[in-house]
């Protein structure tokens, strides 16, 4: 019986597990805005898009911190794509959460963005988002 309630779990979709109502900054706001953006709404990473929503990277805290912090460079002299993910494995809505599991596992990620077919982004799920799928909170 279990066995069955993993498999139908496996095939929902995850534009039922995803986060939807995303924090993001668009090309050209600098890495100072994306830090305040991500202390003042708790997120450690901001999906970068354009002026109709389609994704271009992602700026993680890791990225500035690594990027700018780490070397001792000012932030008021980048740009978000300077610093940028810009390689980014996405997933369509209809993924399945069987399907968005295994490439994170394999592909070592915490979060991957969801994107329509225009490549506009919808959401990002999380291996937070993951971790809480199926369970029950009353």
């Amino acid at each position: 019986m279990l066995m069955k309630k993993e498999l139908s779990i496996a095939k929902v979709k995850i534009s039922e597990v995803m986060t939807k109502d995303l924090i993001t900054v668009t090309i050209g706001n600098t890495v100072e805005k994306a830090v305040k953006k991500m202390a003042d709404h708790e997120v450690e990473c901001l999906p970068i898009v354009d002026e109709e929503g389609v994704l271009h990277g992602l700026v993680t805290f890791r990225d500035i911190v690594m990027k700018v912090v780490y070397p001792s460079t000012k932030t008021r002299e980048f740009t978000v794509e300077s610093i940028m993910s810009k390689n980014l494995v996405t997933c369509d809505p209809n993924s399945t959460v069987l399907d968005v599991v295994k490439v994170m596992k394999n592909r070592h990620l915490r979060r991957i963005p969801v994107v329509d077919t225009e490549g506009r982004l919808v959401g990002l799920v999380t291996d937070f988002d993951l971790a809480l799928f199926g369970w029950n909170f009353e």
